[in-house]
Formats: structure tokens, sequence, C-alpha cells
């Protein structure tokens, strides 16, 4: 009995002792220091590439060409506009002693009174042009080359002037004759140009209508200095300069073209990296992005406060006037300021790295590391957007060469 007692005790001890070995054996095991791994470089490919540097400037939404408009002919200012407003072709822009300014379209001004049948000119062609074009006939004009009589009016100064469809030079007064006696008139011939209209019978007739719908009286047919402003189009109206009982002579409205755009003060040293056609990158008021369009470089530069803001220090600038791509994106801004970035210089082709890639080396200059271990000293170029352009021994597109993580 005590034979099997002891068998059976040593048996456990036996049993419990294999699984206190295990038990070590397998700490021992997970408790063994472990070796190192090797530590990860960071590479990078040097890469074929187009490389341009940018500078960013605040700029302006607000409306396009914005200029002070002056009146023509004297009297009193009765009426003027609201501000916001868009004046088209035909329509008031102010009145004068109660009588309507007309906005016509064109590139000449009226620059004179016209009332003589057979008057020539530009400003009359003017005239033709835009009641032909606002609904009313005027009847033929006579065509370029035709001679034409202007009667009851003094000759202009004989002289050459130019027909710009043929680039020929034409003397406009002709013949003169003599003033009927006693009657205190004379009569004169010129030539008709395609630059010219003629203040024909049928066109007189066609300004009286004209006038009467416009409810000047009276309407005798005859244009007067100041009934019409000539501008290029349509124009949003501004801010009033003058107030009613003014004298209408002096500046009245600020106005602008009705297209928004971004107008963009630079320094002038800057302007000949820019040019009309260029896509600027726009950031604006709510953190969104757009594209835009140089639309012109002005060249007429203005002194501005300096950098540094010091008293009577001033550094040169010209307006840069971008046009927004979607202009959609700045339709509910009337004016807020935005962020452009400008695309500077451009080098293209170029083999390019990660601006972290570069070493500077202790004799001066830089260098990269390539990926298996050898340094080459390189030659740095453009830096833009977080690369830089470099050339060196063995530098070729798809090296790896080592950078920062």
């Amino acid at each position: 009995m005590r034979t099997k007692t002891l068998i059976a005790v040593m048996s456990g001890a036996l049993a419990l002792g294999g699984v206190v070995y295990v038990v070590h054996a397998r700490a021992g095991q997970d408790t063994r220091p472990a070796h190192p791994a090797a530590a990860e470089v960071a590479t990078a490919q040097v890469v074929r590439t187009d490389l341009s540097d940018y500078w960013t400037e605040s700029g302006t939404v607000g409306y396009r060409r914005q200029r002070t408009l002056r009146g023509v002919a004297a009297g009193v200012l009765t009426w003027l506009p609201k501000p916001g407003s868009v004046i088209a072709r035909g329509d008031t822009l102010y009145r004068v002693g109660d009588r309507p300014v007309t906005l016509f379209f064109g590139s000449s001004p009226m620059f004179r009174d016209i009332e003589v049948v057979g008057t020539v000119g530009r400003d009359v062609k003017v005239l033709a042009d835009n009641l032909r074009t606002l609904g009313y006939r005027i009847g033929h004009q006579p065509p370029p080359g035709t001679r034409v009589t202007v009667q009851g009016a003094p000759p202009p100064a004989a002289g050459a002037g130019t027909d710009k469809s043929t680039g020929k030079t034409t003397d406009r007064t002709t013949d003169r004759d003599a003033p009927t006696a006693g009657s205190g008139t004379s009569s004169y011939q010129t030539v008709v140009t395609s630059q010219d209209g003629v203040f024909t019978p049928s066109l007189k007739d066609a300004v009286k209508r004209w006038q009467a719908a416009e409810g000047v009286r009276p309407a005798t047919g005859a244009v007067t200095l100041g009934d019409i402003l000539v501008l290029p189009g349509a124009v949003r109206v501004g801010a009033a300069s003058a107030q009613l009982g003014d004298d209408a002579t002096g500046n009245l409205m600020a106005i602008s073209d009705q297209a928004k755009a971004v107008l963009v003060e630079i320094d002038a040293s800057r302007a000949d990296d820019l040019r009309a056609g260029q896509k600027v990158q726009i950031g604006l008021p709510d953190s969104s992005h757009t594209s835009g369009t140089i639309n012109s470089v002005s060249s007429n530069v203005q002194a501005g406060p300096s950098e540094g803001g010091e008293s009577g220090s001033e550094s040169p600038k010209v307006q840069v006037v971008v046009t927004v791509d979607k202009a959609a994106a700045i339709q509910n801004i009337s004016s807020a300021a935005v962020e452009v970035r400008f695309t500077g210089t451009t080098e293209h082709d170029v083999l390019a790295v990660p601006v972290g890639a570069l070493l500077a080396l202790s004799g001066g200059g830089y260098g990269v590391q390539i990926s298996d271990g050898a340094l080459v000293a390189v030659k740095v170029g453009l830096f833009a957007d977080g690369m830089v352009a470099i050339t060196g021994t063995g530098i070729t597109a798809g090296t790896r060469v080592v950078t920062t993580s």
C-alpha cells in the first residue's frame, strides 16, 4: 500500500515538474530580446516635368472699366438714374433742363450741332446707325465716294482725311460756292468716305420721330450738342457725384461695364511676367477656388504705397483685370476681397525632385543622396510647389533619391 502511494506521488511530481518546465521554457522564448529592424529610408523618383513659380496678390471683385461720367452741355441737372441701373442704347442717361441726354453706342463722340441737311461726318454716321438699330427708318445713305452739297453752312477748313476702309487719303472739301447775294448763306461740296454718314432729309425726319417719342419739345429734327452721349456699350450706374440742381458740365456719376471682374494692383516690376490670356487661380471669400483669365495688364503706371508703408515712399503699380471663367462663381458678390495666384517664371521639361531631397554640401552647393548610397553634387534651378529643378552627373528621370519622409 505504501509502495503504491509513493509511486503515485512521484508520478504526480514528475508530471507537475514537466508542466513547470514547459511554462518556463515558453516564458523564456517570449522574453528573449528581439533584434532591431532595419531603419526605413524615404525615397522619391527624379521626374521630368514643367515647373512654374507662383505668387499671390490681393484683388477686389468689382465691375469692369469703372470711370466717372462728365456732362457735356451746360445747364441745370434735373434727373439722374438710380445706382445699380443699367442704361442701354436709347435709354436716358440723365436730364439737363429736363431735356433727356440719350445713350448711343459708337466710337466717335458727338462734337457739334447737327441741323443742316447735307452735313457729313462720323458723328452723323453714329446718329444714323443708332436710329436704324432702334427701329427708325432713316432712308438711303449715300455710299462712299458720293459728292454731297451742304447748303446753308460755312465750309469746314480744307484738309485731308483717311478712309479707313481703303487706307487712301481724301480731300473732303473739294468745291466751294460763294454765298448767295443778300442771303448770307453758302454751300460747299464734300466727298463721303466709309466712315461718314450724311444728314439727309429722311434722316432728319427720323430724328423728329425719335425726338417726339422721347418727349423732346420742340421736335425739330436738329440734334444739339449734349443731346446724345456716345459710349462703347451699355453701362451700369454707380454712385452719383453730383446733385440735382448742379451744373451739368461737372462729374455726374460713376459708370462701369455690366460684367464683373477681379481688379488687382501689382508691382510694375512684375508686369512683364503677365500677359492677356494667361490663366490664374482665384481664392473666393467662402474659401472655394475658381479659375480666371487675365484680360488686360495696364500700361499706365501709378504710384502706390510702399510695402513697408513708409510715409512718402511709393512703389509703382499697374492694374491687372482678371475675367472669371465661370461668371456664376461671383454673380452674388458685389464687392469683396479675393486672392489671385499668378504664374511667374516657367521652366519646361526639367528634372525635378522634392525640396527635401537636397543636402547642403560642406564645400558649398547642394547634393542628393542616391538610394544606393552615392552622394551626387547637383546644380539647382527653379523652386516651385515643393519641387526643385536639378541637374547632375548620373541624374536621370526615374533615379531614386533619398528624401525626408
